[in-house]
């Protein structure tokens, strides 16, 4: 029986429009609706009028054959792209059924009139706004006509109902009653629980709901660890540091205790425990800024990147053995001066310190386009195997041996952090003994990818 009922009303034409497509589901459920009821009334009328006249009447008959039209164009649909001219057909039918049943009863006096008002509603709800204009002007257009018709030709009549006034009155308050129903029917069904746009949408909104007190507890308890991170942070760091200092202090204290006496092999190892002390002092450091990457935040100010270039350069400290080239016009931006002026700081800081020639070469170019800016920072220095290319972005990788060149390892993973954070990408081109260029994509407007939002996504 449910099968039954489900091939009765199309469920199986209803499953094939997309569920995420929520207004033409709506349209084929009022196109269900609007078939069935067009084809009783149609009906309906049909038998009225054979019960009303003594010979077989051509009305009747014609009204017969556009119900099974309405079942026929309701049956027959197979495609989701045919929709729309099905829903024109049976509009097209409707209207053509209330005009037809006009002519023997009572013409522009007829109350099946009031039916267009159906219709209309219909059609803008199928065929859209431009559809439900068309149909109003075709059912002005009938009205128009019919007025003519009844006033000046003998074309309409009162057969129908026998010219009897008591039964003129009954099917106008008829009319009128069912008219009026199925207006209020379809409208209540746009504004009701079982709508299917209005039972997804409150669905969503229930879940929404959910998913936001979800969200705020776990932004709460987000930014409750991000304090207590913070504090445990900075209280590790300072007992840290503590012992480190002390271990400094006390071999600067035997150093000058020894004196002279202190042969070069032992003076070498002391150097090397100070040396040390200082590594790890910048290695906390170098983590502690790691951490809080992604969390130091400026606000966004008009940036001209080529004086921001030039003032990192004369913070970092320009030896005198290095050229700085700027090969075009560098951009003016709105961003975040503090931490592009990281990323250019760590870039260029590594382009000096890792370059093995004499005359070291700087170049600092930029190219635009419609979603932000790729900027490059290349240099002449020995290069990198491809094998690194990703690596030299983890925290604590370094191609260089620390004794060699003194590194903590986590400048370009800083970098990294500060661009994936902004929304953008970094990556090197290189090859051993071709220098290496390092290029980043800065976009216009910051894509946010904050771990609340990201959580929230895995809470729903």
């Amino acid at each position: 029986m449910k099968s039954l009922f489900g091939r009765l009303l199309r469920n199986d034409m209803y499953e094939k429009i997309a569920s995420d497509d929520l207004m033409d589901r709506q349209r084929f459920t009022l196109f269900r609706i609007y078939s069935f009821t067009s084809f009783i009334a149609s009906m309906a009328t049909a038998l009225q009028i054979a019960a009303s006249f003594e010979e077989t009447s051509f009305t009747a008959i014609l009204l017969i054959i556009i119900g099974t039209a309405l079942m026929v164009n309701f049956f027959t649909v197979r495609r989701v792209d045919r929709l729309p001219i099905a829903y024109a057909v049976s509009v097209l039918i409707g209207f053509l059924l209330v005009h037809l049943q006009a002519y023997t009863a009572g013409g522009v006096m007829n109350t099946g009139t009031m039916y267009l008002c159906v219709i209309i509603l219909t059609a803008y709800m199928l065929l859209g706004p431009k559809g439900g204009k068309w149909l109003t002007v075709l059912s002005i257009a009938s009205v128009i006509f019919l007025y003519f018709a009844t006033e000046y030709t003998d074309l309409t009549s009162y057969a129908l109902v026998k010219n009897d006034i008591h039964l003129i009155h009954q099917d106008a308050l008829f009319t009128f009653i069912l008219a009026l129903f199925l207006v209020a029917a379809q409208s209540n069904y746009l504004n009701s629980g079982k709508n299917v746009i209005i039972e997804r949408i409150t669905h969503q909104k229930n879940q929404l709901e959910q998913s936001n007190r979800k969200l705020q507890e776990y932004t709460a308890s987000l930014e409750k660890s991000n304090k207590e991170l913070d504090k445990f942070a900075s209280i590790v760091s300072h007992d840290l540091k503590a012992p480190l200092r002390a271990i400094g202090n006390l071999t600067g204290w035997i150093e000058e205790d020894a004196g002279d006496t202190m042969s070069g092999e032992v003076k070498a190892n002391f150097d090397m425990i100070k040396q040390r002390v200082r590594r790890m002092e910048d290695l906390i450091n170098a983590i502690l800024d790691y951490s809080r990457a992604d969390r130091r935040q400026g606000e966004d100010v008009q940036i001209d990147v080529k004086k921001l270039v030039e003032d990192t350069l004369d913070f970092i400290g320009k030896p005198e053995n290095v050229e700085m080239q700027i090969l075009n016009e560098l951009p003016t931006i709105v961003s975040d001066r503090t931490r592009l002026s990281q990323v250019f700081s760590n870039l260029i800081g590594n382009a000096i310190k890792y370059n093995d020639k004499k005359e070291i070469k700087v170049q600092v170019s930029s190219e635009e386009s419609k979603e932000g800016w790729t900027f490059s920072v290349k240099d002449n220095g020995p290069g990198i195997e491809k094998q690194y290319h990703e690596k030299i972005f983890v925290i604590f990788q370094t191609l260089n041996r620390r004794d060699d060149v003194e590194s903590t390892g986590v400048g370009l993973a800083i970098v990294k952090k500060i661009i994936d954070d902004h929304g953008g990408k970094i990556w090197v081109e290189s090859e051993p003994g071709n220098g290496a260029e390092f290029k980043f994509f800065w976009p216009r407007t910051r894509k946010f990818k904050d771990s609340v939002l990201i959580a929230a996504t895995l809470i729903v």
